[in-house]
């Protein structure tokens, strides 16, 4: 018990940290290559911060267990577009814009539907390969379209003057090391908090199909939470929207192509993607998603709702 407590507290400061030094590397690489925080933000730290989602999948539909893997993805994905956003905007107290960051919307929408009509019932290999077809497929567009946005590219902390860092300042074999290191205890710091909150909540007995969509879940998706409020609090609103949808896209697409490539197998259970459970997913995902495309910014209400939302679908999905 007080070994699970110090894994999860110890565990939130190393994201704190490695979250900030995530967000601030990966500003500097944007405005070094020229590509947008959003590019960055879906690309580069959406796919590290879905590792820890991966990582639990993977291990769980080795072991045969396809419903906890499937409740961590989906858990995961709602939990990024409505705890996640909403999250950020009331720790941090700073609203986010979501002018012009539409851009990926679709495809984070594409790969939520594209998920659970592929995973009910269980997933098969070639489903898997279907589902890698489609994430190269997103993250190839992704690049095209968005490497020419330079609407929010911002100024770091580093380099306060208006124009990107001169190759003489900025050092990209040290910053791309930095990245990697910071996306790794991210990862770590992730899995830590996971492993102490499972042990919790079994100590407590509480059912493994409401630990994947909630304690797995929310605890997969703290290093999105956190490096969405570092973000928000910095004022890189592109690199939040890019992380939460980038991270969708993955959580989708990637985890599942993953899982029916490497351990395909049957849902057991069915009840988070049964008629109902399906349902109430897309609905709370499009709450989310008419915020998004509002184009303007999601404030301490928007946020609010979003919450109670995530809460709501939390408890009637997994009861």
């Amino acid at each position: 018990m007080i070994l699970s407590l110090v894994l999860v507290f110890l565990g939130i400061a190393v994201l704190v940290y490695s979250a900030n030094v995530l967000v601030e590397s990966s500003s500097d690489l944007a405005l070094h290559l020229g590509v947008s925080l959003a590019v960055v933000g879906a690309i580069v730290v959406g796919f590290g911060t879905s590792l820890p989602e991966l990582a639990v999948s993977l291990a769980s539909a080795v072991r045969d267990d396809v419903d906890l893997a499937t409740g961590n993805v989906v858990g995961s994905m709602v939990a990024n577009l409505s705890l996640v956003l909403g999250g950020a905007v009331l720790i941090s107290r700073a609203p986010i814009s979501t002018r012009g960051q539409s851009l990926y919307l679709p495809f984070s929408l594409l790969s939520t539907v594209g998920f659970i009509f592929f995973i009910r019932g269980g997933i098969s290999r070639w489903e898997g390969g279907v589902m890698m077809l489609l994430l190269v497929l997103s993250l190839s567009l992704i690049f095209k379209w968005g490497a020419g946005v330079q609407g929010d590219l911002l100024p770091t902390s580093k380099s306060k003057e208006n124009h990107p860092p001169t190759e003489g300042r900025y050092d990209l074999k040290k910053e791309i090391a930095k990245l990697s290191v910071s996306l790794i205890a991210v990862v770590a710091a992730s899995y830590a908090v996971t492993e102490g909150a499972i042990d919790l909540a079994e100590r407590w007995g509480v059912k493994s199909g409401f630990i994947g969509i909630s304690l797995i879940a929310v605890g997969t998706s703290l290093p999105e939470l956190v490096a969405s409020t570092v973000a928000a609090k910095k004022g890189k609103h592109g690199l939040i929207i890019g992380t939460v949808l980038g991270s969708n896209i993955f959580n989708g697409f990637g985890i599942g192509g993953f899982i029916g490539l490497i351990a395909p197998g049957e849902s057991k259970d069915g009840t988070i993607i049964s008629t109902l459970g399906a349902t109430l997913t897309l609905a709370t995902v499009a709450l989310s998603a008419i915020f998004i495309l509002s184009g303007r910014k999601i404030l301490r209400t928007e946020a609010g709702i979003l919450i109670i939302a995530y809460v709501v679908w939390m408890i009637l999905v997994g009861s």
